[in-house]
């Protein structure tokens, strides 16, 4: 019996606990109760009081009301016959049907009583007397606790006071630890989440040309920014005007998903002063109105804007060979651009020939690319910017923008096999020295016996010196460690992969980064071998 316990508990332990649902309990479900404790026999019966073990199987007819089924067994010892001088062991069986009552049954804890009847058959073995084997019945009545850890697990104790059948006077104690398992039933669903209206108002992030702002270009469209995701059918020539004085200037509006831009069907008149207006009737997707009317005012002045915008900055930076996975491609112009001119046709992220997919955001100056899921780990990446995005005044881009970068994810480190110090390496140099090929020769060891383990190099320096002079110190210092385990070690260097980190990263702040014998400038000169997952 014990063997069988000792299989089957885990694996029903395992299968519970990873079902979903309420803890709880529940109406239809079948209950397994395994359970250990012990049964204290009165004390005029010659019987002695042991431990016992066992099982319970049971049924809830509903959330409240069930029924259970039980086994028990007991070694015990006994004088059975009259004028024995030695006990003898016996074995003790119980057979009991139980009707149990849960209060608070959806809870966690859930408290019960119980009450049933059964029989306790005692019996010694190897005695023929047909006085070795003794059956007696019994009423029981109790109490117990069950406490849900899971779904469809509970801690349970129980605690029976047994009454004799044939003799009402004797009363036995029966008291239980153990588990109970859980299986189908009438599972409660989680109600559906309220979906939370939006009721946020929209607002105006800012506006071009800037307010009060004297200087114009006579070519220069108006362009507001929304705080959030507007409909643009609520954008038009209604609730998006310009005029000069109190004349309405004809033009046209075009949208996209947060930006809106006017352009005036001519030229604005120089030293005229014009004013643009918002009205509240521009909504957002949830039907929000402009929270206030927004109006700006600004004077014409300067002649028409005939220069070319130019890309100032992107991100990843072009040539980038380590951009994150989870990167979102970024470019920056010279000057405010259209928004409607920057699209899925004019700014394009491809991962060889193939276009990346994703959604475009532009906003005065800058426009941003989020992949739709995350880049490729060591592929190859080409943004292109062409000269169909224009500016305000409508002047394109110079020429067509191109920069290529590669997705790298950040390897997760897992601990550290070794740290090399500055006394590792000869003076001011990449050459690793004796005392630093020592502790290289037993990390080989090391990781010929981990054959599947994955390791980085990473170097740092102190914080003096030149930034260009730091990194490549600290980049070649990783890259000789990784040649002596490579040529000296034996270790495969596809297993191997180096990083310099320059003077970021410090392991201790340096007061003055021109000493450069200090505690900390010595702390940071180093070469970190890390255990790393992929």
């Amino acid at each position: 019996m014990k063997k069988v316990l000792n299989k089957i508990l885990p694996a029903l332990l395992l299968v519970t606990l990873a079902t979903p649902g309420f803890a709880e309990n529940r109406q239809g479900a079948v209950t397994l109760s395994p359970f250990v404790g012990g049964y204290a026999n009165d004390k005029v019966l010659p019987f002695e009081s042991r431990p016992m073990f066992g099982l319970r199987a049971g049924y809830n007819f509903t959330e409240h009301i069930g029924a259970e089924a039980m086994f028990g067994y007991s070694l015990t010892e006994t004088k059975l016959f009259k004028g024995s001088a030695s006990s003898k062991e016996t074995d003790l069986y119980k057979y009991g049907v139980d009707i149990l009552y849960h209060f608070m049954p959806e809870k966690n804890l859930v408290p019960f009583v119980e009450v049933g009847g059964g029989v306790t058959h005692y019996k010694v073995p190897n005695t023929p007397s047909m006085s070795a084997t003794y059956y007696v019945g019994q009423v029981n009545y109790g109490a117990g606790l069950k406490y849900f850890v899971a779904p469809d697990v509970a801690l349970r104790a129980d605690v029976r006071h047994a009454i004799l059948v044939q003799d009402t006077a004797k009363n036995n104690l029966e008291y239980a630890v153990g588990l109970t398992f859980n299986f189908g039933g009438v599972r409660k669903t989680v109600a559906p989440l309220a979906e939370v209206a939006d009721t946020t108002a929209p607002t105006v992030l800012f506006a071009t040309p800037v307010k009060g702002y004297t200087d114009v270009r006579v070519n220069q469209k108006a362009s507001v920014a929304f705080s959030e995701e507007m409909d643009q059918s609520t954008l038009n020539g209604d609730t998006f005007t310009l005029k000069q004085g109190t004349a309405p200037v004809s033009g046209k509006v075009t949208s996209t998903e947060t930006t809106t831009t006017f352009a005036p069907s001519r030229e604005l008149e120089k030293g005229k002063v014009y004013t643009a207006t918002v009205t509240t009737g521009a909504k957002d997707l949830a039907g929000n109105s402009l929270a206030n009317g927004y109006e700006w005012q600004f004077t014409a002045g300067q002649a028409s804007d005939t220069v070319a915008p130019t890309v100032t900055f992107t991100s990843p930076a072009k040539g980038d060979t380590a951009a994150p996975v989870k990167q979102k491609v970024n470019v920056a112009f010279s000057e405010n651009m259209d928004p409607a001119t920057i699209n899925s046709a004019t700014f394009v992220v491809k991962q060889g020939t193939t276009p990346v997919a994703g959604k475009l955001t532009a906003t005065a100056a800058t426009a941003t690319f989020t992949p739709a899921r995350d880049l490729e780990k060591g592929k190859p990446y080409t943004a292109t910017v062409t000269t169909g995005t224009r500016d305000l005044a409508g002047n394109a881009l110079g020429r067509d923008y191109v920069w290529g970068f590669n997705a790298y994810a950040t390897p997760k480190v897992v601990g550290v096999l070794a740290t090399l110090d500055n006394s590792h390496f000869d003076f001011n140099s990449v050459v690793v020295s004796e005392n630093g090929k020592t502790i290289l020769n037993n990390n080989a060891k090391a990781l010929k016996d981990s054959p599947d383990m994955k390791i980085r190099i990473a170097g740092y320096t102190s914080a003096s010196g030149t930034e260009e002079y730091n990194q490549d110190l600290s980049e070649r210092r990783a890259e000789a460690v990784k040649e002596y385990l490579v040529t000296t070690g034996g270790i495969d260097a596809s297993r191997l992969t180096t990083v310099g980190y320059g003077k970021a990263n410090p392991a201790k702040y340096e007061a003055n980064p021109s000493d450069k014998l200090s505690d900390a400038a010595l702390a940071n000169m180093r070469v970190v071998i890390e255990v790393i997952e992929e």
